[in-house]
C-alpha cells in the first residue's frame, strides 16, 4: 500500500516537474518578438497602429513649438517574464504538460495574420485613369516607396521638417509627438536596409475633388530601439530584419486650379516625388505643390524573417 502511494507521489512530481521546466522555458526563450517602426505602428509601442488623416493645409499648428509629451511603452511590454511564469506555476501546477506545449508553437511563428493579398490590381487601375487618364501604376508605387522610406529616415533621424510636406498635419503632429518620448529618453528608433518585397493597388475612392488611392506594402527591414548616445539596443534585435505588410493611403487633390506644376522661382517642372522643395533652386513650396500627400499608414501584418 505505502509503495503504491509513493508510486502516485512520484508521478505527480513528475508532472509537476515537467510543468515547471516548459513554463520556465516557455518564459525564457519564446518571447513575444518587438517591432517598432515610424509612428509606433507595429506590435510593442503604445502608440497607435492606425493614423487616419484630417485635411492636408499648408501650415502646421505644431511649428510653434517642438514637440509635445505622448504616452510610450515600458521596454518589457508584450514579454511574458519569470515572475509571470512562477504565478502560472502556482495556479496551473497541475495542469498537464500539453497545455503549455502549443502555445509554445505558437510563439515561435512569431505576429501573424492573414493578409488578403490580390493578384491583379488592373481593375483598380483601370479605376483610376476615369479620374487620371495619364495615371502610371508602376510610377506611382515606386514613388508611393520612396516616401514611405523618406518618412522612416526623417524618423529615424529626429528630421521630420523634411518630410513635412508630403504627409498630413495628424500624421506629422503625431510622428513629431512621439519622437518627443523618444528624444526624452535617450533612444532612437533605427530603421535601415530597406527591400521592397510587393507593392500593390488596392482601391480608389473620390470625395470634393480629391483621390485617395489605397495600396499594399510588403517591405523587410531592420528595425528596433537603441540607446543614442551608444548605440545599445535596448528593444528588438539588429540581428533579423522584420517583414512588414502594411496598408498607406495616398491624396491629391483633382482640382487644376490648386495644382503648380512648376516652381514660382525658377521654372522648373515640379517632379511627382517632390517633397515640397525645388530640387534646382532649392525654394519652398507650398502644400498644392506636392501632388501625392499620404494620408495613413497602418500595419497589417508583421514577422521576423
Amino acid at each position: 500500500m505505502k509503495s503504491k502511494k509513493n508510486k502516485v507521489f512520484i508521478k505527480i512530481l513528475q508532472i509537476f516537474v515537467l510543468t515547471l521546466s516548459i513554463t520556465i522555458l516557455f518564459a525564457l526563450t519564446n518571447r513575444k518578438p518587438t517591432f517598432a517602426d515610424s509612428g509606433f505602428g507595429t506590435s510593442y509601442s503604445g502608440g497607435s497602429s492606425h493614423s487616419s488623416s484630417s485635411s492636408h493645409s499648408s501650415s502646421h499648428s505644431s511649428s510653434s513649438s517642438r514637440r509635445s509629451s505622448s504616452s510610450y511603452s515600458s521596454s518589457g511590454d508584450g514579454e511574458y517574464t519569470l515572475a509571470d511564469a512562477i504565478i502560472t506555476l502556482v495556479i496551473f501546477g497541475g495542469i498537464m504538460a500539453a497545455a503549455f506545449i502549443l502555445p509554445v508553437i505558437s510563439s515561435r511563428r512569431g505576429s501573424k495574420s492573414t493578409v488578403n493579398i490580390p493578384t491583379d490590381d488592373s481593375a483598380i487601375e483601370e479605376q483610376i485613369k476615369q479620374y487620371i487618364p495619364e495615371f502610371s501604376r508602376r510610377e506611382f508605387l515606386n514613388n508611393g516607396y520612396k516616401m514611405y522610406c523618406d518618412v522612416q529616415e526623417a524618423w529615424m533621424n529626429f528630421k521630420l521638417e523634411d518630410v513635412k510636406d508630403i504627409i498630413t498635419d495628424e500624421l506629422y503632429n503625431m510622428y513629431e509627438s512621439q519622437l518627443t518620448t523618444l528624444e526624452v529618453k535617450g533612444e532612437q528608433n533605427v530603421m535601415k536596409d530597406f527591400t521592397l518585397q510587393r507593392c500593390f493597388l488596392k482601391d480608389v475612392s473620390k470625395q470634393n475633388e480629391t483621390i485617395t488611392i489605397t495600396t499594399g506594402y510588403t517591405i523587410e527591414f531592420y528595425d528596433y530601439i537603441a540607446e543614442q548616445a551608444t548605440g545599445k539596443v535596448l528593444r528588438g534585435t539588429d540581428k533579423r530584419k522584420v517583414r512588414v505588410t502594411y496598408e498607406m493611403k495616398f491624396r491629391q487633390t483633382l482640382d487644376e486650379s490648386k495644382k503648380v506644376t512648376k516652381c514660382p522661382n525658377c521654372g522648373a517642372d515640379i517632379e511627382m516625388n517632390t517633397t515640397g522643395v525645388c530640387e534646382y533652386c532649392r525654394t519652398k513650396l507650398v502644400t498644392e505643390n506636392t501632388k501625392w500627400v499620404l494620408t495613413e499608414k497602418k500595419t497589417m501584418n508583421q514577422e521576423y524573417v
